[in-house]
């Protein structure tokens, strides 16, 4: 899991892999789905504080800030 261009992203597997076949199909399907659900959320809370927060692109790295937090994260974009 990790913050990429003001978003979550995440890799995993639905469970372990096993040689010869780890998850089905309809397994994979859903953990992307619910993946997706989460990531599109991220790009409307505040990295920070986690209220409602908008992109940023004030800083080398994009943020997905709240007004307030925006104003207290420096140019470095350290949280």
């Amino acid at each position: 899991m990790k913050q990429k261009w003001a978003a979550l992203a995440f890799q995993g597997f639905p469970r372990p892999w096993k040689r010869g076949g780890a998850w089905t199909s309809d397994e994979r399907d859903r953990f992307d789905t619910l993946v997706a659900e989460f990531t599109a959320a991220s790009e409307y809370v505040c990295e920070r504080c986690g209220n409602a927060g908008v992109l940023r692109e004030t800083r080398p790295i994009e943020l997905t800030l709240c007004d307030a937090c925006e104003s207290c994260v420096g140019p470095d974009g350290r949280l």
